[in-house]
Order: C-alpha cells, then structure tokens, then sequence
C-alpha cells in the first residue's frame, strides 16, 4: 500500500487498497449489507474508486461495469483478464468460494507474482477522473435533445394504448408493463413517471419482487446499460422525461421516433448487472472459464441470469435502512466529489416513483394467479421459488408418476428412501446420493438432440435448453419473465440458424 498512493495505483495495488477499505469498514460498523456480497473484482475496482462512496450498491456496480468496458482493449483490460484468470486459479486450488474472505486475502499474496504491480493506472483512468461525466455517474442531461416526433404521433400514441405489438420490443414491453401496473388501479396514462418501472416490470422483474422497489431498480437498470447501446436513447427519454414534468402521452410520442423502440431490445439488456458480485464470473465466461464457485453455489454461463436475479432479490429483502436515517440522509453522506446536483435529481425521481407506485394501498407484490394452470412457479421475496403443479392437469398427474419413479430408482440405487437434503432427480454414476452434475446434463442434451429429430422434436431447443438452463413451453412459459422466454428463444433461433 506504501507503494500505492491513491493516484499512483497498479492492480494489486488497487485491490489492496480495497480489501484494507472493507476491513475498515466492518471494523468500524460502517459497512452497508451489500459489503458482503463483493468478490475480489469488486474490492479491485473499490481500491481504485478509493476513497469515493456510492450511493448503494446500484450506483457501486454500475460504475464498475462502466469502469470495465473503459479498460477493454487496452493493456490494463489485459491485466483485468489476468486478474480474474488469478482468482478463479486461486478459488480451484484452495477449494474455497472466490468471494470468500480467507480466499480474498490469500489472492493478494499471488498478484505481484503474476506481475498485477508492475504498471500504474494513469490518473485519467481512474474512476474518480474516468468516471466524471459518465452516463451512469450522472444520469442523461437535462438538456437531453429529444427527437421530434412524428407527423402523426398522436393517432400512434392512440394506437399503443390500443392495440398489441411486435413482441420483443420496448414498445411491445413497455405496454404489457404498464398494463400490469393499471391492474394494480396506478393511473399510468397520466405521468410518466411510472414508464420507466412498467418497462423494467415487464422485461425482469420476478413476480415476488415487490412493487415497491420497482422505481429504484428501474432506475439502475437503465443507467447499466451501455451509452453505446441502441436502448439508451430510449432509456434516456424515460429517465429524463418526468424530471422535465413531462405527460405519458408526450413521452410516448417522443419514444415512438426513436428507432430502437419498436425494434428486438438487444440482448445486453436481458440481464440484470447492477448488483456486486456479477462482473467477475460473467467475465470468467468471456475467457472461456467453465465455472465460478461463489459461496451461493457453483455458476456457469447458463445461470448467469439466476444469479442476477437471485443477487438482486436477496439484497432486495435484506435491506434496512438505519433507525432515524431517510433515504436523503443517507445520499447527503455520500463523497463530497459526487455531483450533489445529480444526486437530488436522482433521490427526487426515486421519491417520486414511490410515491406513485404507493399512492393506493395494495398488496405489493405481483399477485399470483390461482394455481389452476397446469404448472406455475411462485416466487419468494428473497429470490427462492417453488413450482407447483396441479394434480387435476394431465401434465401434473405425469409430474406425480414421473416423481414415483424417481423415489423407486433412488431406493434401488441407495437401498433407502431419499431424506431431507437428499436431491431426487441424482446422479446415476455416484456412489452417494448427488445432484446431477452439469456435464451429466449436458450429455443427456447432446444425446438428446441427436436423436430428436427421430422423435420429431426440434435439436435447437434442445441445444438452447443447455445453453440457457431452462426450457420454455407453451404450458410453463408463465413461469419465466420476458427477458428469459426473450433468451430462449433467441438462443433457439441461433441454433436453427447454425443447422440450416
């Protein structure tokens, strides 16, 4: 650290200066809940930020992210690469979690072997210079230029309010969310302030999420996104829109001018990232690592999305804010490098879409719908679900056989009935009782697919369900948010695309 003055960082250095800065703050009881959801990448990019604060734990990881797509391409994005490739090469030889804490200490001792202290960060890559006027430090300027809209943009406006649209789309998306909101008795045809939450809602919110966070999660979803995506002009509109006292109608006709509301939203946006601990194993996958083991459990590629969700929810559920403190207090804590211009214009719109969306007393949380559908999946607060079937559905009879048959196989196998703890669909090659294995999953897919055509089943939803995890039906499709049937599907069309 002696050798790593704030200004005058290397990587190992700026990691240093970030584990150190998590020490402290647990010392000193400062530490927000979110602290303990940080892996090494995480401390890294906190030592470099060092000793700027964030507003929560949105703000924190978007600017990581934005931080990261910085250094792609130049040399100190090789050494990010390397970094991870050390971590996850730490997490396998030690056996322990990559976030844990023996393990983030024990990786400190192997950067300078792996020549992370050599070369300094130039100060104009750091966050606190990089960082300053970024999209997602600051927000889209209130001087946004909204494009004009269309001759008949009202008759449009008309049309949105009325009719169903190219699915995939923001504008096909922001209807079905706003649809949902107005089951709820919110007035959505009025402010534009509830636009941006229906968009999120109906994209990746889970149906146990409560509605109440939909504002701030909303909100940190569209600063995650790149300033180079497609999406961002429209996101840009709606986060502007109700700081400018802006109409639903009036937004809608400026949205309806931007080409990438009525085309496929990109798929960069189908996944939350606004959370600590997603940066690493999502970029331990773009290097070709199979697999991250994190103290939640072991990530591939295909549970990337779950770990998103499941990250956001728990954090969700968990937080409190502290006795006699309001969400201002706590933003007027923040470093005083900050733009407090931006952090009041942030705080009044997060305030005003709670107000909105807490304006009629319900219940709130997505309401489920009785469990006379074949199949449904109930989500809990804090991101764990249960999948009902219903035993009056023919594809729930065959769930209950099916199930028989697997407590028949597990007794032949282990000469008991399973106990609690013990999974039912097991490996067949254990000795023990254990869950299958994802190489054991995979095989059964590929063998699978090979096959499928005899059966006169499609190979590409077979090789999409490996790749994504999870398969999409017309019977359990409303068990998956849009962003996830949204996945499959396209992960379905690059397959059929591949054979053609």
């Amino acid at each position: 650290m002696r050798s790593n003055t704030p200004g005058k960082l290397s990587l190992a250095g700026a990691y240093a200066w970030g584990y150190v800065a998590l020490g402290f703050a647990q010392q000193e009881g400062s530490d927000p809940g979110w602290h303990q959801e940080i892996d090494p990448l995480d401390a890294l990019f906190l030592g470099a930020a060092w000793p700027q604060e964030f507003h929560d734990e949105f703000h924190f990881a978007n600017l990581r992210d934005a931080w990261l797509r910085l250094l792609q391409g130049t040399t100190h994005g090789k050494g990010i690469e390397r970094f991870v490739h050390e971590a996850v090469s730490a997490s396998q030889d030690l056996g322990m979690p990559v976030d844990k804490g023996a393990l983030m200490l024990a990786l400190a001792g192997r950067l300078e072997a792996a020549g992370l202290d050599q070369r300094r960060l130039p100060r104009r890559l750091l966050p606190s210079e990089a960082l300053r006027e970024h999209r997602a430090a600051r927000g889209p300027s209130l001087d946004l230029s909204f494009p004009e809209p269309r001759v008949d943009s009202k008759e449009q406006v008309k049309k949105f309010w009325k009719e169903s649209h190219t699915y995939g789309t923001p504008q096909a998306i922001l209807r079905d969310g706003l649809a949902r909101l107005q089951d709820f008795g919110f007035q959505v045809k009025k402010e534009s302030v509830a636009l941006l939450p229906a968009l999120y809602a109906a994209l990746l919110a889970k149906p146990g999420e409560p509605v109440e966070e939909m504002g701030p999660q909303a909100y940190a979803w569209a600063l995650s996104i790149d300033e180079g995506s497609t999406l961002a002009p429209v996101l840009d509109i709606l986060l502007v829109a109700p700081e400018l006292g802006m109409s639903a109608s009036k937004t809608l006709r400026h949205l309806l001018a931007v080409p990438a509301f009525t085309q496929p939203i990109p798929s960069e946006a189908l996944l939350w990232t606004s959370s600590p601990g997603l940066a690493l194993p999502r970029l331990a996958f773009e290097l070709g690592i199979p697999e991250v083991t994190t103290r939640e459990g072991t990530i591939t590629p295909d549970l990337l999305d779950w770990a998103g969700m499941h990250t956001r929810m728990r954090l969700s559920a968990a937080a409190v804010t502290p006795e006699g403190m309001d969400d201002a207090s706590v933003a007027a804590d923040a470093t005083e490098e900050s733009d407090e211009g931006w952090d009041e214009r942030r705080d009044a719109v997060r305030d005003a879409v709670l107000r909105k969306l807490r304006k009629k007393p319900v219940e709130l949380s997505f309401p489920h719908d009785p469990p006379d559908r074949p199949v449904e999946r109930v989500w809990n607060a804090d991101g764990s679900s249960q999948v009902r079937f219903s035993n009056e559905s023919s594809q729930g009879q065959e769930f209950q056989k099916g199930l028989k048959r697997q407590l028949k196989a597990f007794k032949e196998k282990f000469g008991r009935d399973p106990g609690p703890g013990d999974p039912v669909f097991f490996d067949p090659d254990a000795d023990e009782p254990a869950p299958l294995t994802k190489e054991h999953f995979d095989n059964m897919m590929l063998d699978m697919a090979e096959h499928a055509a005899d059966m006169g089943v499609d190979p590409a939803f077979l090789h999409a369900w490996r790749e994504v995890g999870y398969v999409v039906t017309t019977e359990n499709r409303e068990m998956f948010t849009t962003a996830e049937v949204l996945a499959f599907s396209r992960a379905v069309a690059r397959h059929q695309q591949a054979t053609a």
